[in-house]
């Protein structure tokens, strides 16, 4: 037991530090995207550096999350367990757990291959609207867990133009979209089955027993809230 309570402490410090140090990589992305263009190239070869060493963290975490979660449930008694399966829950209203369900897909494209969906500011401004009202109707229909484009989106999450597309959780993207949605997969329709009619961009939306949703990917810094702690005040 305390040869296993030991490993369960490597891993946990391991883990961390992957969790850390990936962060830090897509920090570095962000930096190197917003660099000047004197450099291009060089830069472009380092963006594609920092993402090729991301995807490989990622797989690391993902594998020693699996073999902590093992080893939690070998030495952890009846109550800690409880705690942990409490923590999983929160962690996953948080977006910090790719999790998987039952849902709907949301296919979302241009309905003309005209440049104006992508240069006139009102039909970008159109778009957003249209995404934020999907994510709003979704929520209303207790929608469990929403990407856009494998973007987690998340209580956090701001939906911006800029430019000539639109940054979710500080990543470039724009049409098609894709809006993956886990929960009831009747209710999830019925509250979105009208948008097939929109006569400005071609949706269809699915019905699936298997999908997917990636975690939440930003890190989240509070500069000013702090958590209470009973008997503190």
């Amino acid at each position: 037991m305390k040869k296993d309570k030991i490993i369960f402490f490597i891993i946990s410090t391991i883990l961390g530090v992957l969790i850390g140090f990936q962060f830090n990589t897509v920090d570095s992305v962000k930096e190197a995207n917003m660099a000047p263009g004197k450099e291009g190239g060089k830069i472009v070869s380092e963006i594609e550096k920092l993402n090729q060493e991301k995807e490989i963290l990622e797989e690391e975490i993902k594998e020693r999350g699996k073999l902590l979660k093992k080893y939690e449930k070998n030495i952890m008694d009846e109550k800690t367990k409880g705690l942990i399966k409490e923590t999983e829950k929160y962690k996953m209203l948080c977006g910090y757990e790719e999790i998987e369900g039952p849902g709907i897909i949301i296919e979302i494209n241009d309905l003309y291959d005209d440049y104006l969906y992508y240069s006139d500011d009102q039909v970008l401004v159109e778009k957003k609207e249209l995404l934020t009202f999907i994510v709003n109707i979704l929520r209303m229909a207790n929608a469990e867990a929403i990407s856009i484009n494998d973007l987690r989106i998340t209580g956090y999450t701001e939906i911006e133009v800029a430019g000539r597309h639109f940054e979710i959780n500080g990543v470039s993207t724009n049409t098609p979209f894709s809006i993956k949605v886990i929960g009831n997969s009747n209710d999830l329709y019925k509250i979105t089955e009208h948008l097939v009619d929109d006569e400005y961009f071609d949706i269809k939306i699915t019905k699936s027993n298997n999908i997917t949703i990636p975690k939440f990917n930003k890190q989240i810094e509070f500069k000013n809230a702090e958590p209470i702690i009973e008997g503190s005040k």
